[in-house]
């Protein structure tokens, strides 16, 4: 894992790219894509073999706090890490613990601290685990091992950056409540010396 951050006059230039093989990022071009259903699906296929972690990453920008997340805890200094211990919410984090995640964490940060404070979770949080991750941005400052996007159809994104990271994934879901290609998918996925393999169809 590298990573470099220099400041000057509250100017942040990031150099390297953080290196996550053994995370699988999933994001998406909507809401109610399907990533939380495919995230507790590949959770629940892991975690008879690994253990896993559970994140969900919500990037904010300035001015809009109040329209991201909806756990009880505000924004302070621009971040929030909170662990999820509800088993019985219809969180998408209490989803994943359902799901058989050993820990489940939701980060909201203003953008500007996406990198520091990703860095400092995964100092103190993670050591080796297998980290499925919920989250589109984090894709700016992550490699993941797998990146999977969840694409709803008939949907107008309002992203203009969707087609980047439709470029960046490495297989492309298209949700329409049909749990079929999923469970067909992570049925087969598995990590094993240090990376994922699956059969990508």
């Amino acid at each position: 894992m590298m990573n470099s951050i220099h400041s000057f006059q509250n100017l942040q230039i990031f150099l390297y790219m953080i290196t996550l093989p053994e995370m699988v990022l999933i994001g998406g071009n909507s809401r109610n894509s399907g990533k939380t259903t495919m995230a507790c699906s590949i959770i629940s296929s892991l975690a008879e073999k690994h253990e896993v972690i559970g994140l969900k990453v919500t990037s904010v920008r300035a001015g809009e706090e109040d329209k991201h997340g909806n756990h009880d805890q505000e924004l302070n200094a621009g971040q929030m890490i909170f662990e999820e211990l509800d088993t019985e919410s219809d969180k998408d984090t209490s989803k994943m613990l359902r799901a058989g995640a050993s820990h489940v964490y939701y980060i909201r940060v203003l953008d500007n601290f996406i990198e520091e404070v990703v860095l400092h979770f995964l100092s103190k949080y993670i050591n080796k685990q297998v980290i499925v991750c919920e989250s589109r941005s984090l894709r700016n400052i992550v490699i993941p091992g797998l990146f999977l996007m969840m694409i709803r159809k008939q949907v107008q994104s309002e992203e203009k950056d969707v087609g980047a990271y439709l470029l960046k994934a490495d297989k492309l879901f298209y949700f329409e409540n049909d749990l079929n290609e999923i469970n067909k998918f992570t049925a087969r996925i598995r990590f094993e010396n240090g990376k994922f393999v699956s059969t990508f169809e």
